[in-house]
């Protein structure tokens, strides 16, 4: 086996403070809707949903949302609520049939909320609803989904279609130590997976498989600002060799590609898809002690104490380590908790993968005795789904 340790380094991805939301606004905003006081449910809506809630009065000024590179405008217009964010500018020179025939085709979806629109040059993501039909819940759902779909597109069409991004928001470029920290970190990370790809088609284990699929996607996703083309094409990858339903030489295939790919991006290519944002929304789902101990004790956490105990070191060892990025790739913690899996990360790095495997094992049950709780969790913390997208 030529990899006997893993590098688990620092995020250069700044963290956003964690604010938790007050579920009394929702339910007040749900009130003010029922009693068809419509545009205060809408206010209402906006300070649960926001980090920062701006004191516009949408009756006389218009909203702006800043989400990533998606700017989000809103307004008030005959009763109805309109929310927008321009994708593209199409032009002569841009390859406009492909750009629209990709719109039709990837961003607009029978039952979706919002829908691509072309109102002259402008392509748009656009939603409209009549204010008496506007329930908080369906624009909590809007305002969480259409920026992210912009945001995670608008680059990409920019680099295949030549079109122009006139309301793009720009991002802050990394400093030149952040730079050259990340592309250590970016080549290191996927001669690791190429690495653990070679051991994964020896083994032949989908358990394997699963993890290495994982890790290669959440580590990235956690530690780097990663945009523009590079994440989309980390996205359409990821889908496939994360899909526990495809069959596994599928997987294999796509994982295999991907980090083939990825060892070939240039380190100007890396530089254009870095960069830090700003946020309207959380962008990370708030973790809770039920999910911290669903992942971290439990029936999960007695298949990796087996691996552990038959001296598979390797295979408990990623586990571990997968699950806490996971964990810090997906969701938003208190400061305390934040720094308690980083603690574990940075303990198990660059460690031989048994002393990784005990390091960790231990820190888990630690961290789940200060910080999680033995209630049962939803059923969306109880079966995570391990997918790339911001």
């Amino acid at each position: 086996m030529s990899i006997s340790r893993l590098t688990c380094p620092a995020p250069i991805r700044r963290r956003l403070p964690v604010v938790p939301r007050d579920h009394d606004l929702r339910d007040q905003a749900i009130s003010s809707f029922e009693a068809q006081d419509y545009v205060t449910a809408v206010q209402l809506t906006l300070r649960y949903l926001l980090l920062d809630a701006p004191a516009t009065n949408l009756e006389h000024q218009p909203l702006l949302l800043v989400q990533g590179t998606a700017r989000v405008h809103g307004h008030l217009q005959a009763g109805s609520l309109v929310l927008s964010v321009v994708l593209a500018e199409l032009d002569e020179q841009a390859h406009t049939t492909a750009a629209l025939r990709y719109a039709l085709s990837r961003l607009s979806a029978t039952g979706q909320l919002f829908q691509p629109r072309l109102r002259g040059k402008l392509l748009s993501l656009e939603f409209r609803d009549q204010l008496s039909l506007l329930h908080p819940l369906k624009l909590i759902e809007v305002l969480q989904r259409m920026p992210v779909e912009a945001d995670s597109n608008d680059a990409w069409l920019v680099d295949r279609f030549a079109v122009q991004t006139p309301d793009r928001e720009a991002l802050m470029p990394l400093s030149e130590d952040e730079f050259e920290q990340a592309w250590t970190l970016w080549s290191e990370h996927w001669e690791a997976m190429n690495e653990l790809l070679l051991e994964s088609r020896r083994r032949r284990s989908v358990r394997f498989l699963d993890t290495l699929g994982s890790l290669a996607a959440n580590q990235i996703r956690y530690a780097l600002p990663l945009y523009g083309p590079l994440r989309a094409d980390l996205n359409g990858m990821a889908d496939v060799y994360t899909d526990a339903e495809e069959h596994p030489d599928k997987r294999d295939a796509a994982l295999a590609k991907c980090v083939r790919q990825m060892r070939k991006v240039s380190r100007e290519k890396l530089a254009k898809c870095l960069g830090h944002a700003r946020y309207a929304i959380a962008p990370l789902q708030e973790g809770s002690p039920a999910l911290l101990s669903s992942m971290l004790a439990g029936n999960r956490m007695q298949g990796t104490g087996e691996l552990r105990a038959s001296g598979r070191s390797l295979e408990a060892a990623l586990e571990l380590i997968s699950d806490y990025y996971y964990l810090l790739a997906y969701y938003a913690w208190p400061a305390e908790v934040e720094q308690a899996l980083r603690s574990g990360l940075d303990q198990a790095s660059d460690k031989p993968w048994r002393e990784a495997t005990d390091v960790l094992w231990n820190h888990a049950n630690s961290t789940v005795r200060a910080h999680g709780n033995h209630a049962e969790p939803s059923a969306d913390e109880a079966t995570p789904e391990y997918r790339y997208d911001a």
